[in-house]
């Protein structure tokens, strides 16, 4: 019986200094049919370059101009050829069994999409950490923003071709969000599988996206629109807790990251006055020091 072929795109901009080790990563797994699409988002230095000093067959390249991540992803998967689809930004990696634990898990359990845990690493791709999945209502735990039932998933997941035939995209409109209503769309329609084990490494940046605050605003109003949109919105109490969470979440990293505490109160105030029960749990959360990156060993 023939192997089923794993498509892995890669959206990449200005990644010079990192996409030479993601594609390796790539091309060293132990599954043995695979392919790497690499998608160069109009970048304005080597990128293109070095893609193509990789002599490899298995390797697409694909330029085009500068759109953004989620159109890149999207013009990825429309070019790849695989029975299933992965994931991997620039400037992370895979641990060498991924696809063939993914896959395996996929084809064992009759699911459409799988993710793991992942290794969260320092810039030169060094774990020092993990960042734990959890297998549990996917839905509920992303919108409620407390926790991330599926690590890095721009990273992770691997989902059958069904998927993308189905009309499973990326949304153009949202930046550091489009992971998390991708892994929504896949929630809500198909089924999952957990594999409690590192098979990704995640790089952690200081100037990564997720620190642009003004974004981070933007994409968790347009998320949580796009919930509603899809009616995982529509018991009051929940939605009510969601939208408290999403504008503390909003008005801290405006206090924290973004050093204007004036910017970060009204979003704090609007959480409270949405439900005054915030104030309980983010006391219970700190009290408990949960922390999404556990020790290595822990």
């Amino acid at each position: 019986m023939s192997t089923p072929l794993v498509s892995i795109v890669i959206p990449a901009y200005n990644a010079e200094a990192y996409i030479e080790r993601t594609i390796r990563s790539a091309l060293e797994q132990t599954y043995p049919n695979i392919e790497v699409v690499v998608v160069n988002d109009g970048s304005k230095d080597r990128t293109a370059a070095v893609v193509e000093s990789i002599r490899d067959p298995r390797i697409l390249l694909l330029s085009q101009p500068n759109g953004g991540v989620s159109i890149a992803r999207n013009k990825g998967m429309e070019a790849s050829s695989g029975a299933y689809i992965a994931l991997l930004d620039a400037d992370d990696g895979l641990e060498p069994e991924a696809m063939a634990l993914k896959v395996g898990a996929l084809v064992q359990n009759g699911c459409d999409w799988v993710f793991s845990d992942v290794l969260a690493c320092d810039p030169e791709l060094v774990p020092f950490g993990v960042m734990k999945g959890a297998d549990v209502d996917i839905i509920r735990t992303l919108l409620l923003g407390i926790t991330t039932p599926v690590p890095a998933p721009c990273s992770n997941v691997v989902f059958t071709r069904r998927c993308f035939m189905d009309g499973t995209r990326f949304l153009p409109q949202l930046s550091n969000a489009a992971d998390r209503l991708f892994v929504l769309t896949l929630a809500k329609a198909y089924r999952h599988q957990y594999i409690a084990k590192p098979l990704v490494r995640y790089r952690i940046l200081a100037n990564s996206m997720s620190r642009n605050v003004a974004l981070f605003e933007a994409d968790h109003n347009r998320l949580m629109q796009a919930a509603a949109d899809m009616e995982l919105l529509d018991d009051p109490r929940f939605a009510r807790i969601c939208k408290a969470n999403a504008a503390w979440a909003i008005g801290g990293s405006w206090w924290r990251d973004g050093k204007a505490p004036l910017k970060g109160l009204p979003h704090l105030l609007r959480a409270v006055l949405t439900d005054p029960a915030i104030l309980l749990r983010r006391m219970s959360r700190e009290r408990s020091g949960r922390t999404s990156i556990r020790p290595l060993n822990g």
